[in-house]
């Protein structure tokens, strides 16, 4: 329940999210905020999911194999299989649907042996975030349990222990962190939706090593002030001296000053690989973070984008490049409200 932050939502507000126009909305609100009961209603507006105009758009435009696009173009933003996969567990598809159905068995088709999904449908390039996205929409789909779903968070919690950090394979001599903040609230996200008794060894490590990094960078701090500069003078160098000339730069830059992401200000929704403050708010209290003060900038990020009538607009979108549009820019965002709504309960005082 929403506890301090109830009583300044207005009446007109809750009626909004409650409207059966977005079913998914209209019974998460319910549900996880206003802490309605189960009932027959909730069940049946639970089962219009799939009514809702993106969610309809997106299974429409699938092909009769339950792909998108042709196999070598998966991956293709964001309009490839993959995304459609990714976007239908964003928006709560229900997986009842013979289409959903077909989507998922695409898409399992296009695991790889280790658990993950590739860009490119080569081992050379899989990526712990595509596989992640792809894992946790299978999961919020109806996989949880299913061993595939667990090969793949298998994966990205082995890649973390092989490589001691959080990222793909040969990429930490490029950042000046040391590891993917991006990955950080996408590996929590997928953690989440699957219960934790499915978790494989190492999954506990990877979550852990997630959520420091958040912590670390209260969130929505990624890149320091000094990665101009490494940009400028280490970047360009032969890739056989980038470790070396990285581990000078941070001898002599200590200690790095960092800085917002400006990005992860900016809410919207469905988001990709990429995250914001809300969704890390999101992705720390699904794997069970409470409030801590490393968490009270993002919590104050997210309250003062909030509108008088307590509605949050929608400032990032993927509307013009997605299948389908959802919602309109700069508007009042339903989704966004509920997830504001969602993340500002979970971490009231």
């Amino acid at each position: 329940m929403l506890t301090d932050m109830t009583p300044r939502v207005p009446r007109q507000t809750w009626n909004w999210l409650t409207e059966p126009d977005n079913p998914a909305v209209a019974v998460l609100t319910r549900r996880t905020l206003l802490g309605e009961k189960p009932s027959p209603e909730l069940d049946r507006l639970w089962a219009r999911r799939n009514e809702y105009g993106a969610v309809s758009a997106i299974l429409e435009a699938q092909r009769p194999d339950g792909s998108w696009l042709p196999p070598e173009r998966d991956y293709k933003k964001y309009e490839g299989s993959l995304w459609q996969i990714h976007f239908l567990g964003e928006l709560w598809a229900e997986p009842g649907d013979e289409r959903v159905r077909r989507a998922a068995a695409y898409a399992f088709s296009r695991q790889l042996d280790d658990g993950s999904w590739s860009c490119n449908g080569r081992p050379a390039a899989s990526i712990p975030c595509l596989t992640a996205n792809v894992g946790r929409a299978l999961a919020r789909l109806g996989f949880a349990q299913d061993p595939r779903v667990g090969a793949a968070l298998t994966y990205i919690s082995d890649l973390y222990t092989q490589l001691g950090y959080l990222g793909c394979r040969g990429t930490r001599e490029y950042t000046v962190n040391g590891y993917c903040h991006m990955l950080a609230p996408r590996a929590l996200l997928f953690l989440g939706e699957v219960p934790q008794s499915h978790w494989p060894a190492g999954a506990t490590a990877l979550r852990d090593a997630s959520v420091q990094a958040l912590r670390d960078k209260e969130i929505y701090r990624a890149l320091p002030a000094e990665y101009t500069e490494f940009k400028e003078t280490v970047l360009p160098l032969p890739k056989a001296q980038l470790a070396d000339a990285r581990e000078r730069f941070l001898s002599e830059h200590e200690p790095l000053h960092y800085k917002e992401k400006k990005g992860w200000l900016r809410f919207g929704y469905p988001l990709s690989y990429n995250s914001d403050a809300l969704e890390g708010l999101l992705a720390l209290s699904g794997v069970g973070e409470v409030r801590r003060p490393e968490y009270l900038p993002a919590i104050e990020v997210v309250k003062r984008a909030a509108g008088p009538d307590m509605r949050w607009r929608l400032r990032h979108t993927f509307n013009g490049k997605m299948l389908a549009d959802v919602e309109v820019a700069g508007e009042s965002s339903k989704w966004v409200t509920l997830r504001a709504l969602q993340a500002l309960s979970a971490f009231a005082p």
